[in-house]
């Protein structure tokens, strides 16, 4: 093949494409060639008078075979036809690529063999031509201007959407698609990289790539016309999301998530185009990662095409319509035919039944039981002829390949990883014919990786008693615990199966079927790794993964155990990113009798549309079946969940899940964050809070960002709790909010950070707040875009309700009008206000002579916070005059980012000497050392009660540590101070350390970065806090407690 293309025929067609003086330049430049290439030449005479046909005979017959293209290739550039050039290049590879052949080759076997279809391909392809012209429309030469393009499969586990990847990889090896477009499409298949560690992009395709071809590196000269498939990134054990680190090197080695995500993110190849698989899981955590994706969603089978499957898996159209009857008869049954998987799992199980003239029957109470019944209908040890003992042991062996390899990753095996396991090679071929092993050459697969993971989890009911097992498999604790706060997809997916082998039915089937004994114990392992888990959550050392636990805790189909679980936590964080998901929180969480704090993300599950499948995962859940239970008092509900997803069922659903805010009797924090809900669910949600059951706290609405990981319950109000409800929509148009207000006498708090609310609903709600039935004390208006008019009703609000204690009006444009109101508000008798927040509301110099007549004539309010407004030094005067007056009790003022200067610290220093109310001051700007010197002067004036006082970004240097050190020892008050992002030095470090370290210094915080310093620094800082125990030293010490105060962070 290669010698027949580099013929002088082939190459006449290219010489025709040359213009007149294209041609001519093209001879010129031969003649030369041969001077320059140390190459026998042309004659010139001959070369010439030669004409297009002469001359690729010419060029063939002196430099024959390949030899004459390389020089036509660089003659081509030469005479600026770089077209023909990549033409050519192309051809040559399309014509002689061994790698196109391997490939074909290779994904022939892997269709034969691994592919779980059994159906003509004609009855596949009808099922997914409209997904398989989608793709191929998406990466057509035509549409997509041979520029990158990344597409995104989005399927449910089981989906088919490996099958539909392997059978495009074929066809383009095969010359049936994208001829043209692409020149190499590369099949990364992540289940198969687990194994590696370091690699780069280039030795990642060198595993494929044929001995026979020219270097891998050469594919890259035209990325464009590269494709990297790239297939199942949940099975890889370190996620691509893990940290940000990409390389741009095709040749470096580094962590395979890295080249991966490098890949994904266009660091590596920009140009070169991408097509990824994604299940419900993994469109979640990494649709983030893809730059502007084309959708295509696996829909799975409709009721004809699933009927097309049972006919043309079964030879005997009787028995098709016998299997067929009996899936019809269980709308559960039916419904998950949809999948390509289960409905051969389905297929395969109800075959093996009717030919051992078995009553036909499948159980879909939950995934365990669904699979377990392949597991019944496929292995039958009198079938096999093995003996009773001999089937449990072979079993096991059987059942510890597929344990092992789903805690190492690993989805392919050798012979000599089922030799380890005692599988002989006579037994892994009768393994073969129960179908629960594929072989493909020398590599050993189960028909799936749920298969293989279901197997895996049956291996810890299989364990001989008081054996330990193989030192690669982990124990039932280790995989639960691992699965709650960790684990990989598939690992997770293998605790799901180990939830539903606790169950009492489920070894009761298992017992009948086979007759050999199985491993007891294993729900108090389970139950007993979750005690000390939601020990650890609460004690806030790590967070506890709910979207595994709660589906695992239905899978056990037991409502007694999901209550002893789903007791022992009272801070449970999910987020319900399906309607499948929505419906098993709402079946779980009645059993978590001492819920204290739920944390919900809802994004649009709630929204009515006609989008049909853009929940990512098609709205249907990751596993296939999902178990459910209802409330103890209504007893305990069975049966697989019905894959259709109406509105009103996901409504239904809601209003289930609102039934446990008011009849909890614990719940006190409910954390709506993210969440978009339409005017009927905002009704379900309000009229649930308006329950006289209802005992919820604090209702909110902020935007959460940074949550430190494993953070505990807030410090803050440690009798409230809170309901937070983040980024609403209309919730000022809904007369049931407002109700909600008024009806629920222990809603103390109320949050709507991040709401744009109209005058009009500003309005409404301080109405509201102000009937004496509203219980509200704190309320959270950051960001609501309230301007200076709406600022009007604000300040009645402060003076007709005397519950109020904190407002936060954090980044609203209140400006200096504004400001004038609410001074006027805070000057009435009755105002109550303790807290009054106003970062960066654009306010000036000219508000602190309202504010400052506030601070005075106010008798509650205690905390002022006026960061980020341009007070400047002129502003601050007038705010310190009012400080010194003796009507003032104000105790904390922050003022970071005000545009002050040294000349204010004088100001300060004459109120920390004369208030002795002040406790907390917060700068943040220019102060500067020789500001810090006049506060310290203050510092150690006996008089001086001041506590905190904030110091970040003030432009410090080593100059100043003398006072400060001098101010630490002398000062009896002091237990906060801030020194983050200043330049002190090593030698300012030392004068502060030795004051740290002196008995008469009375501080208990400092804010530092230590990491930041150097290693003599940081050992100083780490002797300091060794000799004075009661010092902590830390990065940004008050962030948490201010956030929270604010209502950004809770």
């Amino acid at each position: 093949m290669a010698e027949s293309f580099f013929s002088d025929v082939c190459l006449l067609w290219y010489l025709k494409e040359l213009k007149k003086d294209e041609f001519w330049k093209f001879k010129e430049l031969l003649k030369q060639e041969p001077v320059l290439s140390d190459l026998p030449p042309i004659p010139w005479p001959e070369l010439k008078k030669a004409s297009r046909d002469d001359l690729a005979t010419l060029l063939c017959g002196h430099y024959p075979g390949q030899q004459a293209w390389e020089i036509a290739l660089r003659l081509f550039q030469q005479v600026n036809r770089r077209d023909l050039w990549a033409k050519a290049k192309d051809e040559i590879r399309n014509k002689i690529n061994p790698y196109k052949r391997h490939m074909e080759r290779k994904f022939s076997d892997l269709w034969k063999h691994e592919t779980c279809l059994v159906v003509p391909e004609n009855t596949y392809a009808e099922s997914t031509r409209m997904e398989h012209e989608q793709l191929s429309a998406a990466f057509a030469a035509d549409r997509a201007g041979e520029h990158s393009v990344t597409a995104a499969l989005l399927g449910t586990d089981g989906g088919g959407k490996t099958t539909l990847l392997r059978r495009l990889m074929l066809q383009w090896a095969s010359g049936r698609l994208w001829q043209g477009r692409f020149t190499f499409v590369f099949f990364i298949s992540c289940a198969e990289l687990n194994d590696l560690r370091d690699t780069s992009l280039a030795g990642l395709l060198a595993a494929d790539w044929p001995a026979a071809s020219h270097p891998v590196h050469d594919v890259f000269s035209r990325p464009e016309k590269v494709l990297f498939i790239v297939d199942g990134l949940e099975e890889l054990t370190l996620a691509v999301d893990t940290d940000e680190d990409v390389c741009t090197d095709l040749e470096r080695p580094r962590p395979v998530h890295t080249v991966l995500r490098s890949l994904l993110q266009r660091a590596l190849l920009p140009e070169a185009s991408l097509l990824v698989s994604l299940g419900p899981e993994g469109s979640r955590k990494l649709r983030h990662l893809l730059p502007h994706p084309v959708w295509v969603h696996l829909p799975g089978f409709s009721g004809h095409q699933k009927w097309r499957y049972f006919s043309s898996f079964f030879a005997d159209g009787e028995q098709a319509a016998q299997a067929f009857a009996v899936v019809q008869d269980s709308p559960a049954a039916f419904a998950l035919c949809q999948y390509p998987l289960a409905c051969w799992v389905m297929c395969a199980s109800l075959k093996q039944q009717l030919q051992r003239r078995r009553p036909l029957c499948v159980h879909t109470q939950s995934i365990t039981s669904f699979y377990a019944s392949f597991l019944l209908s496929a292995f039958q040890p009198q079938s096999a002829g093995w003996p009773r003992g001999h089937a449990r042991s072979r079993l096991r062996g059987l059942c510890a390949l597929a344990a092992e390899g789903t805690w190492a990753g690993r989805f392919v095996f050798r012979s000599w990883h089922l030799r380890r396991h005692g599988v002989a090679d006579m037994h892994a071929l009768a393994w073969v014919r129960m179908q629960l092993l594929r072989q493909n050459r020398s590599r050993w697969v189960f028909p799936h990786p749920l298969v293989q993971v279901c197997c895996g989890a049956l291996w810890y009911l299989l364990r001989r008693p008081q054996d330990p097992g193989p030192p690669r498999i982990g124990s039932a604790a280790q995989l639960v615990a691992k699965a709650m706060t960790e684990a990989p997809f598939y690992l997770a997916q293998m605790a799901l199966f180990l939830f539903g082998f606790t169950a009492e039915r489920m070894a009761g089937l298992l017992w009948e079927a086979w007759g050999f004994p199985l491993a007891e114990g294993l729900r108090g392992e389970v139950a007993a790794c979750l005690r000390g888990l939601s020990e650890q959550a609460e004690r806030g050392e790590l967070p506890v993964r709910f979207q595994e636990l709660c589906p695992g805790v239905l899978e056990a189909q037991d409502p007694d155990f999901a209550t002893e679980v789903m007791s022992l936590f009272r801070h449970i964080d999910v987020c319900i990113y399906s309607s499948d998901n929505l419906l098993v929180y709402a079946a779980c969480f009645p059993h978590a009798l001492n819920l204290r704090v739920l944390r919900l993300s809802l994004g649009d599950v709630l929204v009515e549309d006609l989008r049909g499948q853009l929940d990512g995962e098609g709205s249907r859940s990751g596993v296939l079946p999902v178990p459910r239970t209802g409330r103890g008092e209504r007893g305990h509900r069975r049966g697989a969940v019905c894959v259709s997803r109406s509105y009103n069922q996901k409504l239904s659903c809601w209003r289930e899940l609102c039934y446990v805010f008011s009849n909890c009797p614990d719940l006190q924090t409910l954390h709506l964050d993210d969440c978009h809900l339409d005017e009927a669910a905002q009704a379900v949600l309000w009229k649930t809070l308006a329950q006289p059951s209802c005992r919820l706290q604090r209702l909110a609405q902020e935007k959460l960002e940074e949550v430190p990981l494993g953070a505990g319950p807030s410090p803050l109000a440690p009798h409230l709790a809170l309901c937070r409800y983040n980024f609403a929509s209309d919730v000022g148009k809904s007369a049931d909010f407002f109700k909600a207000l008024l009806h629920n006498p222990h809603l103390t708090y109320l949050n709507l950070h991040g709401s744009d609310l109209s005058a009009q609903e500003v309005a409404l709600l301080s109405e509201t707040l102000r009937h004496p039935m509203c219980s509200i004390q704190q309320l959270m208006l950051g960001k609501c875009d309230i301007t200076d008019e709406a600022c009007e009703d604000v300040a009645l609000l402060l003076a007709g309700s005397p519950r109020l204690r904190l407002l936060s009006l954090m980044e609203n444009p209140v400006m200096n009008s504004g400001a004038l109101l609410l001074s006027e508000g805070l000057k009435q008798p009755d105002c109550a206000l303790e807290s009054l927040l106003l970062t960066y509301c654009c306010i000036t110099f000219n508000a602190c002579d309202y504010l400052a007549q506030a601070l005075v004539r106010s008798s509650t309010l205690s905390l002022l916070d006026l960061s980020s407004n341009f007070l400047e030094d002129r502003g601050v005067k007038l705010l310190c005059e009012a400080l010194g007056q003796p009507g003032c009790r104000l105790q904390q003022l922050w003022l970071a980012g005000c545009y002050l200067t040294p000349g204010c610290c004088e100001d300060f220093s004459g109120v920390l000497i004369s208030n002795g109310n002040l406790r907390t001051l917060k700068l943040g700007d220019k102060i500067q050392d020789a500001g810090v010197r006049q506060l310290c002067g203050a510092l150690r004036h006996p008089n001086c009660k001041l506590e905190n006082l904030g110091l970040e970004l003030c432009e410090l240097t080593a100059a100043c540590c003398e006072d400060l050190a001098s101010a630490l020892t002398i000062c009896k008050s002091l237990r906060g101070l801030n020194l983050e992002w200043n330049s002190l030095d090593r030698d300012g470090m030392a004068a502060l350390c030795e004051a740290l370290g002196h008995q008469d210094c009375a501080l208990q915080l400092l804010g530092l970065d230590k990491d930041a310093s150097d290693e003599e620094t940081q050992n100083l800082l780490r002797a300091v806090e060794e000799k004075n125990l009661q010092l902590t030293i830390c990065t940004k010490p008050w962030d948490r407690d201010e956030l929270m105060l604010k209502g950004v962070f809770v």
